[in-house]
């Protein structure tokens, strides 16, 4: 039987464009300060010359990693990077080797709908039952659910909704003992 009482794989809903990058991403960063083995992706845009930058930001690390490009102001043809979403696929990787409390990445969208971007790597991740989160545009809705097998559960763009789930699990107390988590998967 499964030791997690609500499902370990949850969504916020993009309903528009509306702030949830910093909810998600603050709410990893309070876990870390709480001592939670969180990892995985978020993201961030900047304006440049040209238009937007999205980079997406290594929560262990640091590390930026650019996932558009500047095709100029009249270009129509998509801007996503597909050498920097490969190179940020390594911090995924790294999370199904080594392992979390909670992986974040930072989005389900139009190449993971389409069975490309980080679907592996989020599907082995999930298949080791490690708690994982992500922001799913609305329109991606049906290729979440059908990814997913109906195993992960929508919530809303909300703090209290994101610890409520996290918090929900058996044995999770409001703060992490790293040297009590160690011991308790050895």
């Amino acid at each position: 039987m499964n030791r997690l009482t609500k499902p370990a794989i949850a969504a916020v809903v993009r309903r528009d464009d509306g702030g949830l990058d910093d909810l998600v991403a603050g709410f990893a960063i309070s876990l870390i300060n709480r001592g939670w083995w969180v990892r995985g992706l978020v993201q961030e845009m900047h304006d440049a010359t040209g238009g937007c930058v999205i980079s997406l930001v290594d929560l262990d690390h640091g590390t930026l990693y650019p996932i558009t490009q500047n095709l100029g102001q009249f270009s129509d043809a998509c801007r996503l990077d597909p050498a920097g979403i490969a190179e940020a696929s390594s911090v995924l990787r790294r999370i199904a080797e080594e392992g979390a409390d909670l992986a974040v990445f930072n989005r389900f969208a139009g190449l993971e709908a389409g069975g490309r971007g980080f679907c592996n790597e989020m599907l082995e991740i999930m298949s080791q039952d490690i708690p994982s989160l992500t922001i799913v545009p609305e329109r991606h809705l049906t290729a979440w659910r059908f990814f997913t097998g109906g195993l992960g559960v929508e919530l809303e763009a909300s703090l209290p909704a994101l610890e409520d789930w996290f918090f929900g699990h058996p044995a999770r107390p409001a703060t992490a003992d790293r040297s009590q988590l160690t011991s308790q998967q050895s």
